[in-house]
Parts: structure tokens; sequence; C-alpha cells
């Protein structure tokens, strides 16, 4: 405990060292060693070298151990680091934004919630609207992982961010893409919230997310339009904006996303409107090659054959007219 900066720096560093280093029961044996309190005095030190590692340590900590995490939030971690993301200084925000990722992420509800109660969610939102991509992605990468608690996830949306993702998700870079996927997958599972990403632009959004050449956009637009074809007033809207094109893309290849898209063209056939823009998509050869595939299930099989019946029947009728 040192005063001296240059010494504090060196402590800092070698104490962020032995933090990253060994599997989750060597951090944990770290951790009753009694580290935490000394990093929570590095973390409040006036410098910023020192700041930093004792941030990185704390993520290094977090990333792994449940029992850790408890630990950290138990210590008083959350409110300094929350109060760290707002700092001018990019490099300390982007070190303490991996520190609360690590506390956040998992399935541990205790450490999202400390976080939430925390007024963590006003300066993540303060993060997102800002113009540093850096920042934007790691703000919304909490964001996700903070809406995986349901509780937490109705104040986000009550606090009317929805606008906000969909926007910073058509300018920004493949990460910030990604993270918003994430997030708008997340509410797409809720019914209730499909009118607010209807107003907030989310259609519009999802569909171009899962054009994207890039897998993990295709996996969460493939998720979201799965759920949102569910729901018969979007079914029009969601073809009319380009949404069968990529669930037909998705459709020919062995990625995970195949399986959602396949939920997904199903659906939106399941709307007379929709049937010639599935057929001048390739879609009815997608639904037959889906038909006779072997991977598929049964059920998903025999939907995929009724739903060929009808996209036929349909031409046939257009054909007599």
């Amino acid at each position: 405990k040192s005063p001296d900066s240059s010494t504090q720096r060196f402590a800092s560093l070698a104490l962020c060292n032995l933090c990253n280093i060994g599997a989750r029961e060597q951090k944990e044996l770290v951790v009753k060693q009694g580290v935490l309190r000394v990093l929570l005095f590095l973390l409040r030190f006036p410098d910023l070298e020192v700041e930093r590692c004792a941030s990185l340590a704390i993520a290094a900590l977090s990333l792994g151990s449940d029992r850790n995490k408890a630990e950290v939030i138990d210590n008083g971690f959350v409110r300094p680091l929350i109060e760290t993301i707002m700092y001018p200084d990019t490099r300390m925000r982007q070190c303490a934004l991996l520190a609360l990722n690590g506390i956040t992420l998992g399935e541990v509800s205790e450490t999202k919630e400390r976080v939430f109660k925390e007024n963590g969610l006003s300066s993540l939102f303060a993060l997102i609207k800002s113009e540093d991509d850096e920042s934007i992605h790691a703000g919304l990468y909490i964001l996700g992982t903070l809406a995986e608690d349901m509780e937490i996830r109705n104040a986000i949306v009550a606090m009317d961010c929805l606008r906000l993702v969909v926007g910073k998700s058509s300018l920004g870079s493949i990460e910030i893409k990604r993270a918003a996927a994430y997030f708008l997958s997340l509410l797409s599972e809720c019914p209730e919230y499909h009118d607010g990403i209807r107003t907030a632009g989310g259609l519009e959004s999802v569909v171009s997310l899962a054009s994207l050449v890039d897998e993990e956009c295709q996996d969460y637009g493939a998720f979201t339009l799965a759920f949102l074809a569910n729901n018969k007033s979007f079914q029009v809207p969601l073809a009319k904006l380009g949404g069968v094109r990529p669930l037909v893309s998705m459709m020919a290849t062995n990625s995970e996303s195949k399986h959602y898209a396949a939920l997904a063209l199903l659906k939106l056939a399941d709307n007379f409107e929709n049937h010639v823009t599935i057929a001048e998509e390739g879609g009815i050869n997608a639904l037959l090659k889906l038909g006779k595939s072997k991977i598929s299930s049964e059920k998903m099989q025999y939907k995929a054959a009724l739903t060929v019946g009808k996209l036929a029947k349909n031409a046939c009728s257009m054909k007599s007219t």
C-alpha cells in the first residue's frame, strides 16, 4: 500500500500477471489468499496504469469461476467499476468493461442483479450512445449478458433503449452488429416485445443482420426471424423487407443457423401473400430439400411437405385465373 506511483505500478502489474495464470482452482486459491482487498485498493489508486492492471486482474479472476465472481461482488467491486467505465481515458474504460464483462458472464444471476442495482444500465446506455466503437461494442455485449435475466430485460425495454440498439446495429462494426444481434434475439423470444422491436425499426435491422456474410450474425438473425415470423402480423412485412432470401441461403448450408432458418421460412409460408416471393427466391427447392433431409425431424419434414403442397396449390390457382 505504498503511496509511490512507480512502486504501485510494478506491484499491480505483478498481481495482474499472477491473477491471469493457471486454471480455475489456482485463481480461486489466489482469491483465498486475500488478493481482492489489495485489488480494491489499487482500483481506487489515483494512477491510471495501476487502475488498469487492477481491472484486468479482476477480469481474469472472474472468468470461469462462479465462486470468484461471488467474492468480487461481495467485496464491493461493482460500484467502482461502473464509475470507472465512464472515465474519459479509452484504455481505462476498456479494462473496466472487461472486468464487468467477466463478472456478469455466466448463469449466476446475483452478479447481473448487482450491476443492475448499482444503476449500471444508465452507464452502459451512455457508453452505447458514444462514438467510440470499442466502448459501444463492450456496452452492447454486457447489455446482452444482463438481458439474459428476465427482470433486467424488462427494465432495459422500459428504459426505451431499443431504438438506440437498432441504430447502432446498422452503422457499427461487425463486433457491434454481433452484440446487437444477440440482444435482439433475446427480446424476440418474448411476444410482448415484438411491437417494440417493429416500432424501433428492428424488423429491417434483423433482416439486414441475417443477410450479412457473417456466421454469428446469421445464427442470431435466423433465430430472431424464427420467433418474429411466428407473429402473423409480421409475416408479410418480413417477406417484403427481403427476409426470405437470407433464409433460403442459410438452408443451403450446414451451419447452426439452418434449423432456425427453416423454421422461419415455414412460418413465412403460412401466409398466402408470401408464396410468390418464396417461389421467386428459391424457397420451394429449399423446402423440397428440407423434406428429403435425413437430418430434419419427422415433424419438420411433414411441415415442409405440407408447405410445398400449399405453394403448388396456390400456383395452380393463380395459373387458372
